[in-house]
């Protein structure tokens, strides 16, 4: 088989002022095909690699370019369209070619490309046709693009920051592109938007957990690879942000149902997950107090990773306010102050005027008295691939401060830390420091933590602003994380008919209509359900009495939890839900389906309070131990796919099927159409997941609830059932429902049961002639009550 290869990466940070042009290129070089040799031991070790992997399976490379830049601004139009031009004519020069691994970074903006990586993925697309396999291999830092997805078959990201894991996710990739190339897999991917902004060390729990948890899914029959880009935030490009991606074997529904899973995981991660950043003062006094070696302070707003020029002042200037000694700082890109150390030779002693020339966000220079203490031509530090990979640097400096002990390094090539040798490669010990300042964000860790007492990142000034909740964008979206508590939340989209209450810090809806009476009627809701539904009892019970509906967190207008459904908490905040919108009592409790169980658990814990129950088609204690757990994978299909269908509601306006039965039920109720559709949000399903986890915590509390007394209680019941069937269980349970319906009238001296001839399960709650009888049935009940005490 021939592959075709090419590498093009730089990652652009569109606030930096210097252009990405083509002197940035030719710093690290720009080679035609011949990097693997020429250039081994830098870039070219990708294609180095892929062609000895390629020939020892007895395939062929044709090797591209290979071109990379420090990151920086904007990549100059001219600049980029040569690149991308060269690699399309070598493509071309190819002739028939059995498939495109392409190493890029997706993270390289030019002017008039948004999206460059995607631009040059649909032209090659074009070139090859739509059966020639092309796969990508992106650093995480990645914005991953629609265009992206649609022209390539396989993109697969590193999963670890620092990048350690380049080299095996390309062989990864190689590994895929073959199989597609031999027919024998057809890879499907699907997305999640995670709607954050941010950084993401992998070197620390709970991230490093989650790199595992992807590995553990990539495990599963059918997967072929799984990557979460973390995005480049300082990119005001429209898919800025973390995405996750699933690749399956032609299987589009297990891709959306692991990437759903992944992305909900990720997402509840999003605090524990944050990097404390420290002011630069805090940072110093904290590393002081540090015991027994050096600890290292990252200066991430002076980044050359990132984008920053890698000459701001803010950190130096601090550590010589305070007269700390025994320092390493590094590195500065000044080649004005290395060009005068050059000249001056090492030994000699100068005034030198260092940093702060590259405009506001590298501060102010600093006039030092210095001794030049090392000059290296050509110098080097370990890059971030495999063993012997060299990052150059250029002409490099040692200075030492006059009467300090306060080293710095000067390079030529602008680049970040990554390794000690950046240091000790000009002679600076670094065991003996108190300090270690490094200008990188997180690359330097994997090489200094072995050495270091402490690692401390500094939130410092520069072109890097690590506050995401404040950076400027204007092309991106602002509804993201942390800008927005919660993105995801496609919330109501009319205001709350009731009002709401903040109740264990959520913002709890409920509705309360109707005349003063002698009892207040509440409805608990079935599971996942809203409180619309119950719209058509409400009203028709509202005629003589006051009637409460509400929701429960994350169901309606109520704010979400993020905890499985507990009963007893639930009868907690409804008490004080109650209380806030001045219910007190006495009460007659409606629970339709679970809530017929959290009504149980209610009137255990508030006994007085309650004067009478009902339940309607009420679920019983024993009923989730007959089904079992069988239910479990149907179900979660079931809720993806429903997901699916709420998703492209909202965003696209495709209105479900099921739509016309509950405009049917409720064509005489405009308004509770309006709040039905409202409330159609597919972030609700991640609220009836959690009380499907639930189910088994709500059966035993309410199974070990005090019976119901002398209580008026009825248990009305439909015989008809509806909705998910074909589960052994489901059917066992369907046998047993009189019986059930007669134990819940056997818990209370004055109870009854009553079969609903004509009923289902849902509609008992909703249609007119059923909500007609529990209205009847409610007065026998307040009946039975006699003369009630306020």
């Amino acid at each position: 088989m021939k592959i075709f290869t090419a590498f093009l990466a730089t990652e652009t940070n569109t606030f930096a002022a210097a252009p990405t042009g083509q002197g940035s290129f030719e710093e690290y070089g720009i080679f035609h095909g011949d990097a693997s040799t020429r250039d081994a031991h830098g870039y070219g070790q990708f294609p180095r690699q892929l062609r000895q992997w390629l020939v020892e399976a007895g395939h062929e490379l044709v090797e591209s370019v290979t071109a990379f830049a420090m990151p920086g601004g904007l990549t100059v139009r001219a600049v980029y369209e040569s690149l991308r031009d060269e690699i399309l004519a070598d493509l071309r020069a190819a002739g028939p070619v059995d498939g495109l691994v392409l190493i890029l970074h997706g993270a390289m903006v030019a002017e008039g490309y948004d999206d460059c990586e995607g631009d040059l993925l649909a032209r090659a697309r074009e070139i090859v046709g739509p059966d020639v396999p092309i796969g990508v291999e992106l650093d995480l830092h990645c914005h991953f693009t629609e265009q992206m997805r649609t022209s390539a078959d396989v993109i697969v990201a590193y999963k670890e920051y620092p990048h350690t894991d380049a080299v095996a996710r390309m062989q990864e990739l190689l590994l895929i592109v073959l199989d597609a190339a031999h027919g024998r897999i057809k890879p499907t991917t699907a997305v999640f938007d995670c709607k954050m902004v941010g950084l993401w060390h992998t070197t620390r729990e709970p991230m490093a957990g989650f790199v595992r948890r992807m590995q553990e899914i990539e495990r599963q029959p059918g997967v072929l690879s799984v990557s979460l880009g973390h995005g480049f935030p300082w990119a005001d490009v429209p898919d800025v942000g973390a995405r996750l991606w699933v690749v399956t074997d032609n299987d589009a529904a297990l891709a959306a149902r692991l990437v759903g899973q992944l992305g909900r995981e990720f997402w509840a991660l999003r605090d524990a997950t944050r990097t404390p950043g420290l002011g630069i003062e805090e940072a110093l006094t904290q590393a002081l107090a540090v015991e027994g070696g050096p600890a290292v302070l990252a200066d991430t707003g002076d980044n050359a990773g990132g984008g920053a020029m890698s000459d701001s002042t803010f950190v130096l200037r601090a550590l010589l306010e305070r007269g700390i000694d025994d320092v390493a700082i590094g590195a500065f890109w000044d080649l004005g102050a290395v060009q005068i150390c050059r000249d001056a030779g090492v030994g000699a002693r100068i005034a030198l005027r260092l940093g702060g020339k590259c405009g506001p966000a590298s501060g102010v220079p600093l006039d030092l008295d210095v001794t030049v203490m090392a000059v290296v031509e050509d110098f080097h530090q370990p890059g971030l691939g495999d063993e012997g990979h060299l990052t150059p640097l250029g002409a490099s400096v040692w200075i030492r401060v006059e009467n300090k002990h306060v080293d710095i390094v000067l390079i030529s090539r602008r680049s970040q830390v990554l390794a000690p040798e950046l240091f000790t490669g000009l002679g600076i010990t670094l065991a003996d420091k108190k300090l270690i300042v490094v200008k990188s964000a997180q690359h330097f860790y994997a090489r200094f933590a072995p050495l270091a007492k402490a690692v401390l990142y500094l939130a410092s000034p520069g072109t890097l602003d690590s506050d995401f909740a404040r950076l400027p964008y204007r092309v991106r979206n602002l509804d993201y994380w942390p800008r927005v508590a919660n993105p995801h939340r496609l919330g109501p989209t009319m205001p709350a008919p009731g009002e709401l209450h903040s109740i264990d810090g959520l913002q709890l809806h409920i509705n309360c209509v109707g005349p003063a009476s002698s009892v207040t009627i509440v409805i608990e809701a079935g599971a996942g359900t809203v409180s619309p539904v119950y719209a058509r009892l409400q009203r028709e019970l509202a005629r003589k009495y006051r009637v409460c509906v509400y929701d429960r967190p994350g169901l309606g207008w109520s704010e979400p939890d993020t905890e499985p459904l507990d009963g007893e908490r639930n009868a907690r905040r409804l008490h004080a839900l109650l209380a806030a919108a001045d219910v007190h009592g006495p009460l007659l409790l409606i629970g339709h389906s679970i809530g017929g169980l959290l009504n149980r658990i209610y009137v255990g814990l508030y006994p007085d309070q309650v004067a009478a129950v009902m339940m309607l088609d009420a679920s019983h204690p024993q009923q989730f131990g007959v089904i079992g757990d069988s239910m479990d994978a149907q179900l979660a299909a079931v809720v993806e796919v429903e997901r699916a269908k709420r998703l492209k509601y909202r965003t696209e306006g495709t209105r479900p099927a099921e739509f016309a039965a509950i405009e049917a039920i409720f064509a005489d109720m405009p308004e509770v159409l309006e709040q039905m559709a409202a409330t159609y949000t597919p972030d609700a399903l991640d609220t009836m997941a959690l009380e499907m986890q639930g189910t088994h915590c709500v059966a035993d509390q309410a199974g070990a609830s005090p019976d119901l007394g002398d209580r008026p209680m009825l248990a009305l019941w439909a015989a008809q059932k509806a909705g998910v069937g074909g589960s052994p269980g489901i059917e066992a349970v369907h046998a047993l429902w009189p019986d059930y319906q007669r134990q819940h009238a056997a818990l209370s001296k004055r109870g009854r049961e009553r079969m609903v001839p004509g009923a289902e399960h849902m509609t008992l709650a909703m249609l007119p002639p059923f909500v007609a009888l529990i209205a009847d049935e409610v007065d026998t009940l307040v009946a039975q009550l006699g003369p009630v005490d306020h």
